[in-house]
């Protein structure tokens, strides 16, 4: 037998070996816009188009208008935002009355639904169905209602009706909990609805103008009430809230009132800790505290935002007409780390 030949053998295989294992863990991107940050841009109201901008996790590339480029086709006026469902985003146009469906990662359209919207604004997803807030006509107080989509066919099947200013959607074990901002009036309310049956189970009276909400670690719906500033019409400020609800009972648990003064705009969470901001400030507290912070980490200008990974978003929509920025922070040193220009009016942040 030949021992050397044995052993030379043994070490190639054990070579092609490794090398094959180390290709099977090689991930590819899924397209030009994976590994990346989306910001939707609103644009214009009268007559402009909104637009995505994609800048990559390393911050080297940067490419406004994605899904333009791609498909030579306009998403429509006002993007409000976008919903994921697996490799699919629905961006919602919510002037437009319009929801482009593509690939998240490529930004291929792969439909549109323009019918049976009126005005919509966020979107979630159970029960093996899409939901899709809507405002409907501004001078109506009562047309207001959830869209159920059949993701299947793209269609809108049918419709839940819901309180005034139905904003936020979000879902967990099959229910959906909507806040409502309200819109000729001011919204105080959340609504709970079952997705097995399409009904609404129950609506939870939180603060003025709830807006942004999300589940915590201890499985508690948070709720930010932006509550009401004074003017000329309004002459009594309606103190803003953070709300935490029980769904198990559907009743609050807890309530903590901010200052006077003190209007939330977003909210996100991240790693146990609550990152809140108003239009100027970017304040953080733990989830589990139980009272407010006093003092804000960063002061910019604060349209949108969001936090991922221990970096903090935040968007800046300058005169409203001209390109914003996207700014991004540490969180922890709360060190700007950079900056970029966007589109007009960037709202939301996305992670791809």
């Amino acid at each position: 037998m030949n021992t050397k030949k044995i052993i030379i053998t043994a070490i190639f295989t054990g070579i092609l070996f490794s090398s094959c294992s180390e290709k099977e863990e090689i991930i590819l991107p899924k397209g030009n816009y994976d590994n990346g940050i989306l910001v939707t841009n609103e644009g214009a109201f009268s007559g402009g188009t909104g637009t995505i901008n994609y800048i990559s996790d390393n911050y080297i590339t940067e490419v406004a208008k994605i899904f333009k480029n791609k498909n030579n086709e306009d998403l429509g006026t006002i993007v409000q935002s976008i919903g994921f469902n697996d490799d699919k985003a629905y961006i919602i146009a919510n002037v437009a009355n319009k929801i482009s469906i593509s690939n998240r990662y490529t930004m291929e359209r792969l439909a549109t639904i323009t019918t049976g919207l009126n005005n919509p604004r966020y979107m979630a997803f159970a029960n093996g169905k899409g939901y899709v807030t809507n405002w409907g006509g501004g001078s109506d107080s009562t047309d207001d209602f959830i869209a159920v989509i059949d993701l299947s066919t793209n269609t809108v099947t049918s419709t839940i009706s819901v309180n005034e200013g139905p904003e936020q959607i979000v879902a967990k074990n099959n229910k959906l909990y909507i806040s409502h901002k309200g819109g000729r009036n001011t919204g105080n309310s959340i609504t709970v609805v079952d997705a097995t049956t399409n009904t609404v189970s129950t609506t939870i009276t939180v603060g003025a103008k709830p807006d942004e909400l999300f589940f915590n670690d201890a499985g508690a719906l948070v709720v930010s009430c932006e509550g009401k500033a004074v003017s000329n019409i309004n002459h009594t400020e309606m103190l803003a809230k953070l709300v935490k609800v029980n769904v198990s009972n559907n009743t609050i648990s807890t309530t903590l009132i901010f200052a006077s003064g003190v209007h939330p705009n977003n909210m996100v969470i991240e790693n146990g800790k609550i990152y809140f901001s108003t239009s100027n400030n970017v304040y953080v507290m733990d989830e589990t505290s139980s009272t407010l912070p006093n003092s804000s980490i960063i002061t910019t200008p604060v349209y949108g935002m969001s936090v991922n990974d221990g970096k903090i978003y935040t968007t800046d929509a300058k005169d409203y007409t001209s390109n914003g920025t996207l700014k991004i922070f540490e969180a922890t040193t709360k060190a700007e780390l950079k900056s970029f220009t966007v589109g007009i009016i960037p709202g939301k942040i996305y992670f791809n």
